[in-house]
């Protein structure tokens, strides 16, 4: 048992029943190890999730610093955004924590350091940076909200919010949410307004 195996045990249970399902009693049933044996990785179930949340941000590949601003800050709000869609537990609970790991502060780090090297100042740099994080995960949990949504109802039409049929606009928003094109499009515009 390792770090990794805890992390990847952990989602698991998230992505199958809800992040309130992970105790450290069930994370050791999963593992095959007694409880303790957690606890010399890990002091609490708050620190467990601090770091499930950090290491599970390993897998999306960090800015190059000495890229493009426009594509690197794209490729890898794109990536991080599909990490959030695969893994729903993940996005509500960085909804309600700090990312302050290792992982999480070296990506910061270096985005930060690509907008430096573009020229753009500190303050709208800090600026973009927060507004890349929430837009991503904004959009990760809405397209989330949706897909749930319309698994729910099915093939159902939802009513219309203006009482137009004909109009569609529910079904219209809603599928704009679900397309990674439309994702990408709209991350672009928000960078490109902090580029300028």
């Amino acid at each position: 048992m390792d770090v990794d195996g805890i992390v990847k045990a952990c989602l698991a249970i998230a992505d199958d029943e809800g992040i309130g399902k992970v105790t450290m009693r069930r994370l050791s049933h999963e593992l095959g190890v007694t409880p303790m044996a957690i606890y010399h990785h890990v002091a609490s179930k708050d620190e467990l999730l601090d770091l499930v949340l950090d290491e599970s941000m390993r897998v999306v590949e960090p800015v190059d610093p000495h890229g493009t601003p426009l594509d690197e800050l794209v490729r890898w709000g794109q990536a991080f955004h599909r990490l959030l869609v695969d893994h729903p537990s993940l996005a509500h609970e960085m909804a309600a924590r700090r990312l302050e790991g290792p992982v999480a502060l070296g990506a910061a780090r270096r985005v930060l350091e690509l907008l430096t090297r573009a020229g753009v100042e500190d303050d709208r740099a800090d600026e973009l940076l927060v507004a890349l994080f929430g837009f991503v995960l904004g959009s990760a949990l809405y397209r989330n909200s949706r897909m749930e949504e319309s698994k729910r109802r099915g093939k159902r039409a939802l009513p219309d919010v203006d009482g137009d049929p004909r109009t569609g606009l529910r079904d219209r928003l809603a599928a704009a949410s679900m397309t990674d094109d439309r994702f990408a499009g709209g991350l672009a515009v928000l960078i490109r307004g902090y580029l300028v």
